[in-house]
């Protein structure tokens, strides 16, 4: 899955069956995502690889991504209620 935030490119979740593996078929869809990206422009394509999926690191350096340097926040959604706790506590 892939989209396009109006300012960059994303790649999501991306994988290929291990059965599959080393047949092309990654390669494939990735230049899928970068010309459909291209479309709209996207003057560049960001995705993120879990730190311990070594063998997806290798796979986007091998086809020319380069890792980059940035801090990534999350928060879980919480209901109303739970907001209006978390503001009361001192």
């Amino acid at each position: 899955m892939c989209g396009w935030d109006g300012h960059r490119g994303w790649i999501y979740y991306l994988g290929v069956d291990n059965d599959f593996r080393r047949w092309g078929v990654g390669r494939k869809l990735i230049w899928h995502c970068e010309d459909w990206l291209g479309q709209f422009g996207a003057p560049k394509v960001q995705l993120m690889v879990r730190s311990e999926n070594e063998a997806a690191a290798r796979f986007y350096e091998k086809i020319g991504y380069e890792e980059d340097s940035f801090r990534f926040f999350y928060r879980r959604t919480a209901t109303k209620r739970h907001r209006e706790q978390q503001s009361e506590a001192p």
